[in-house]
């Protein structure tokens, strides 16, 4: 009767187990996890930039290169992002073939407003994007360079983006001859 009493309770465990789960859903793996990276498991995610990032003019290398790799499968941004942002992503998540969404969950925390991902595990550590300021004020840039982002720069500062972050030069744009006749001046330093 012993045998009989074990094989009950462990049939009305598995029971309630099976009810607990129609009633409140299966329990989810790393759900704090998924909560920090709109919900993706971190070791999925290729890379991410905050919302502050996404916001920022021009578009990150970084993600440029993630949403080309061969793995990467997903462009999913935050529904707290205002599209109008990233749409250079979006775009780019397109003539690459992946499939783009918006999320939203009450649930998410943190920082994370893109992640770029694959469907399976990657073995990367650094998901995360330095801030650009932060990037290119170690490769040496003034501020007043990288705050002209997107604006009109002398052949100088072109030059000096060449040496030091080529990477950056698709985010800025050089002044011309007739610029120069009509007066535009270097918005970086005045030249």
């Amino acid at each position: 009767m012993s045998e009989q009493n074990d094989k009950n309770l462990s049939s009305k465990s598995e029971l309630e187990r099976k009810i607990f789960a129609g009633v409140h859903g299966s329990p989810e793996l790393k759900k704090d996890e998924k909560n920090r990276h709109l919900g993706e498991f971190k070791e999925r995610v290729i890379k991410a930039l905050t919302f502050d990032q996404v916001q920022e003019q021009g578009t990150y290398p970084e993600i440029n290169e993630a949403i080309k790799h061969p793995k990467a499968k997903r462009l999913i941004i935050s529904r707290k992002v205002d599209l109008d942002y990233a749409r250079d992503y979006i775009k780019l998540a397109r003539e690459q073939g992946l499939n783009f969404t918006t999320v939203d969950d009450p649930d998410f925390v943190g920082p994370i407003g893109l992640v770029v991902v694959s469907d399976d595990a990657f073995d990367n550590n650094e998901i995360y994007v330095q801030t650009r300021k932060d990037k290119l004020l170690e490769k040496g840039l003034s501020e007043e360079l990288i705050d002209a982002k997107e604006e009109y720069i002398c052949s100088d500062c072109i030059k000096e983006l060449e040496e030091k972050a080529p990477e950056e030069l698709s985010n800025y744009k050089k002044i011309s001859f007739l610029d120069k006749m009509l007066g535009r001046e270097c918005i970086s330093c005045n030249n």
